[in-house]
């Protein structure tokens, strides 16, 4: 009876550790003002918090924050980690920015596992610096994402 009841614990345990959590692999089209695109890819993953808020980690992006929007949208918040070499904004040469975005699931299919199909678009906002001609510029993304979540 003992080993029936653990059982039932780490069953139901594991549906409350699994609730919400979602992964991403997304192709990114970066700096669209300039005249050549790059293009990359990012992986990632996203915590519910609750049924409007989201947190998760972006290779491309960094932390997000993901917010319910009307008309379905997602508003995106994002912090990329400091990066070394960076616009010298600090004693250490790292930069860090910062980006704020929108994001629309054009599809979502299936039962166990959910399978989405989103549009994001991003802008990035560079660190500033006191000298002008080491400061950065603002740039885009676009990522057209396939997630899968439970």
């Amino acid at each position: 009876m003992k080993m029936v009841k653990n059982i039932a614990i780490v069953a139901l345990s594991t549906t409350f550790m699994f609730a919400g959590i979602g992964f991403h692999m997304a192709t990114n089209y970066s700096t669209l003002q300039a005249d050549e695109v790059t293009v990359g890819n990012s992986y990632g993953v996203t915590y519910g918090l609750s049924a409007s808020a989201s947190v998760g980690y972006d290779s491309k992006l960094g932390m997000i924050m993901y917010f319910a929007a009307p008309a379905g949208a997602t508003l995106r918040l994002g912090w990329t980690p400091p990066i070394g070499n960076g616009d010298g904004t600090d004693t250490d040469n790292l930069a860090t920015s910062t980006s704020l975005g929108i994001g629309y699931t054009w599809w979502q299919g299936g039962e166990g596992l959910k399978t989405s199909l989103t549009t994001n678009f991003d802008y990035v906002m560079a660190p500033g610096s006191t000298d002008e001609a080491v400061q950065a510029t603002n740039t885009t993304n676009l990522s057209m994402v396939v997630g899968f979540g439970f």
